[in-house]
This record gives structure tokens, C-alpha cells and sequence, in this order.
């Protein structure tokens, strides 16, 4: 699998391996806000190209976040960002899309989970079901 060439069904192969479920997953890129996008864009129009770019694997359980970057190699694994780290978890809807804003120990991710779009089939599915669990945040 490469960043590139991922299926829909590549993906959904890789959340079942990795974790039995594949409803409690989203598929996401980063979103930086316009102040930093404006910055970057000016201090390197590559970088910016590359780095608004990436897209992530979100998957979410009662640990906390797994979070797993689109590579041209599928063998790093998720990282766990565990529940009782995270200091802030929002979400902003924006109707066809939505953002997510992590403050994980001091320093804040943020991404952009579109509806409509192949690759992202099925994101407004699973997110519907992540939202009626609290994204698996009832113990905190």
C-alpha cells in the first residue's frame, strides 16, 4: 500500500488487522489553521504542498486515539495517544466536513475529516456511530 495508491478497501483491511473493528475509525488529513497555513505557505510553498497533504488513519477506543500517517511503506504502526493524556478533544462541524482539535500534552494536532470524497467513503457513517459513543471518552 502507498500514499498514493491506497484503496478504500487497503484501509479498511489495515483497521481490521490491527484492530477487529472497522466502525470506530476515520479517515483524515492534516488541517493546519489559516494563520499557520499562511506562514508556511510563505516560508516554503513545497513544504506547505506536502504537508497539508498528509493523511491519517484515526481510529478510537476506550485507550484513546490510534493514529496512523499514509505512508509510502504500510509498516509503521498507530500510535496510541492515550485518553488520560489528552488535555482537549473538540470538534468543530462544518456540515460537509469536520475538524478535529487534539491538545495532547501541551501540543495540539488538528485534522480535517471529509464526507465526500472515494477514498473517504464512509466517514459520515462512522462518524455518526463515534459521536453516539462520546468517541469512547465515557470514562474520563
Amino acid at each position: 500500500m502507498s500514499k498514493i495508491f491506497t484503496t478504500n478497501s487497503e484501509i479498511i483491511q489495515m483497521v481490521q488487522d490491527n484492530f477487529g473493528h472497522t466502525e470506530n475509525y476515520l479517515v483524515a488529513m492534516k488541517h493546519n489553521g489559516f494563520i499557520k497555513d499562511l506562514l508556511k505557505w510563505f516560508i516554503n510553498r513545497l513544504y506547505y504542498a506536502m504537508d497539508s497533504s498528509r493523511q491519517f488513519i484515526l481510529y478510537f477506543d476506550h485507550q484513546g486515539i490510534h493514529e496512523k500517517e499514509f505512508s509510502f511503506t504500510d509498516k509503521s504502526k498507530f500510535l496510541l495517544i492515550p485518553w488520560n493524556e489528552v488535555d482537549e478533544f473538540d470538534i468543530n462541524d462544518k456540515g460537509n466536513k469536520i475538524i478535529i482539535n487534539i491538545n495532547h500534552l501541551g501540543k495540539k494536532y488538528s485534522y480535517i475529516v471529509e464526507f465526500n470524497n472515494y477514498l473517504l467513503k464512509g466517514n459520515r457513517e462512522r462518524f455518526a456511530h463515534l459521536e453516539k459513543k462520546k468517541f469512547f471518552r465515557e470514562s474520563l
